[in-house]
Order: structure tokens, then sequence, then C-alpha cells
């Protein structure tokens, strides 16, 4: 039995370019950290079958479950090679318990996704070469591929080719106070089809001034370059993240942003104790889903 542990993603920075590649994507270029909010996975052999048992009754547990298509993706690489052709009859029990919040912008399932590679290649006894790891990224995108590396990282994307570079820096303390609506958005592609182009990409001089903030430990540096691409674009069809902005502010947050493709909003606090006050307030105001306290990993 082996044991993984999958961590909240979280963006600091979100910068997207207006132009599509000839591909059909749009370049991206992130600034990311892992939070102690987290999923935990298990992983057992059986013979053949691929299962997922998970906790959270509204989360498929078949081809649309991240943790199940990345194993029978996993399967299929083992299968092909000739080198384990004595392995085909591989199988796994897998049980998912959910901590981190579902369609909010954390990436829970594609941190699951890196898990069970992760989780699957231990119990099964094997190792992937990077060609094979960037044809599963192809199929399982970039929080999948950011996930395997985790830290506090600069992730770069053009088209499915996605390149992570660890930062030589720690986070400050900070202390977070998410938000989660009830309501939800549809996807993250339906918010990529909704992007607002024209405020879009104009802000990468705060990533450069962000990355110089984190280097020399500027808290306040940090707090004023925090940027996301997809919030003028999520506002006019969302109205309820701006409204958890302005909750987050009154209950003393000294920044905010959104989370992801939304449309959780994370509030930044410079002490636990602030952060639960915060968080007592709030969890009487109507439209709520759920407030968590968390802070970085470093």
């Amino acid at each position: 039995m082996v044991h993984k542990i999958a961590y909240a993603k979280f963006d600091l920075a979100i910068h997207i370019k207006p132009k599509k590649t000839a591909d059909g994507y749009f370049p991206v270029h992130y600034i990311d950290c892992q939070i102690d909010l987290c999923d935990k996975l298990t992983f057992e052999n059986q013979i053949e079958k691929i299962e997922v048992i998970c906790d959270e009754p509204t989360l498929p547990v078949d081809e649309d479950n991240f943790v199940y298509k990345t194993a029978i993706l996993l399967k299929k690489i083992v299968d092909n090679k000739q080198s384990f052709s004595s392995n085909k009859r591989l199988g796994a029990k897998i049980t998912l318990l959910k901590g981190i919040p579902i369609k909010a912008g954390f990436g829970g399932g594609s941190s699951d996704a890196a898990a069970t590679l992760l989780g699957l290649c231990r119990l099964w006894q094997i190792r992937l070469d990077d060609n094979q790891i960037k044809s599963l990224t192809r199929e399982l995108g970039k929080d999948f591929y950011y996930s395997l590396h985790g830290r506090l990282s600069e992730v770069v994307g053009k088209g499915k080719n996605y390149q992570v570079t660890a930062l030589s820096s720690r986070l400050p303390e900070l202390w977070l106070l998410i938000v989660v609506p009830l309501s939800e958005k549809p996807s993250t592609s339906w918010v990529y089809e909704h992007l607002d182009t024209k405020n879009i990409g104009r802000n990468f001089d705060k990533i450069e001034k962000l990355k110089m903030a984190i280097l020399k430990n500027d808290k306040m540096g940090i707090l004023k370059n925090l940027t996301n691409d997809f919030e003028d674009s999520v506002l006019p069809n969302f109205p309820i993240v701006g409204k958890m902005k302005d909750d987050l502010a009154q209950v003393g947050a000294q920044a905010s942003i959104m989370a992801g493709s939304g449309l959780a909003v994370v509030g930044f606090f410079d002490s636990l104790k602030k952060a639960e006050e915060g968080k007592n307030k709030l969890k009487s105001r109507r439209g709520l889903k759920q407030i968590f306290v968390a802070r970085p990993i470093n």
C-alpha cells in the first residue's frame, strides 16, 4: 500500500498573452505555490482493474476523474513497453479523500493526477522517462506538470509544452482566508472561451516585480503585484467574485485575488489571529459554500 498527499495549487500571478499560438492555445506565464489544503490518496494493488473510491459523492470515479484517467494512461504506457509485458495484469484500488475545494481554482484534480502518477509508479515499481512524462502532460495539462514539481515556481506554457522553474526563495509568512461561493463556473475551458482579450496580457511587469519582491522577502511588494488575467473576464459573468473581494477587504484583508480561473477568492492576512477573525465574521454571509484558513507551503 502506498500513501500520497496532493496539495492545492495557488497562483500568485497569471499572465495570459492575448494572441493564440498556431495550435490554438494562449501562451501563459504563472507564478505558483502550494498551500496546505490537501487531498489524501491511498494505492493498493489488485489484478487488472483500475478502481477509484472517493468520499465526495459529487465527483465521478470514471474517465471524467483525473485520478482514473491518469491511472489508465499510465497502465497503457506500461502495457506498451515490451520490458513490462509480464505486467499486463497490473491494476489498482485508489482511495481519494478530498480536502481541496472542488471546481474552485486550486487545481485539485491536477494535483491528484500528479500524486496518482507518483503513487502508481511506486506501487508498480516502474520509472518513466522524460518523453513519457511529456506525453502524459499533453493529456493532463499545465497544472498536472506543475504539481509533479511543486514548490514556489515560475511556470511558462506555449501550446501543450510547459516549463517549470523553481524559484530559489521562500515566501514570507502569509495567512490566507479562502472563500468559496455556492456558484460554480461551467469549466476552465468556458473561462478561456470567454476571455476578454482586450484586457489581458498587460501585467507582465507585475510578474517581474513579484519575483523581485519574493527574492527580497518583501511582503508588501508581493501583495501589490498579485495579478490574475482571468479576473476581468470572470467578474461580469459572476459578480459574486467582486462581492467576495469586497467582503474580504471589509474584514481586514491586505489584498485579495481570485484563485486560478475561479470562483474562489483568497484574502491575505498578516497573522493567523486576523485570518480567523475574518473567517468568523464571514461565515454567516449568504452565498458562500466554504471558508478555509490556509498558508503557503515553503
